[in-house]
């Protein structure tokens, strides 16, 4: 069984497996990502864009930088994702930027069969 792994935004994912052709794998958005093959690990080439988890959920979207900084100075743990610089148009270079209640929510906000790495497993 293959392993799989995800971390989110400034971070790549990782997998472990044999495979050292170039791969792509695919979230639930449709969005398509390119991996690179680095030793025994498969590394995700570019930053999480969804805005949905698995299981077809919204995570919410948090349009400025006074609702982002409420949810942190209120203790909520609603999940909640971000464009970097509040401006749609970095999307397509950066990704979205992610919560820890997003990441961390258990309906997965990684692509299928892919999760967020434990510490053992970097």
């Amino acid at each position: 069984m293959k392993k799989k792994y995800l971390l989110l935004t400034l971070l790549l994912a990782l997998n472990f497996q044999k495979a050292a052709q170039a791969q792509t794998v695919t979230d639930i958005d449709g969005n398509v990502y390119n991996t690179v093959t680095i030793g025994p690990q498969v590394w995700m080439q570019e930053n999480l864009k969804t805005s949905r988890y698995q299981d077809g959920s919204a995570i919410g979207e948090v349009e400025d930088s006074i609702s982002w900084a409420n949810i942190y100075n209120t203790n909520s743990t609603t999940p909640a994702w971000c464009y970097y610089g509040s401006d749609a148009a970095n999307n397509a270079t950066y990704g979205k930027l992610y919560n820890w209640y997003a990441a961390n929510d258990p309906r997965n906000v990684c692509p299928a069969g892919w999760h967020l790495p434990t510490g053992s497993d970097i």
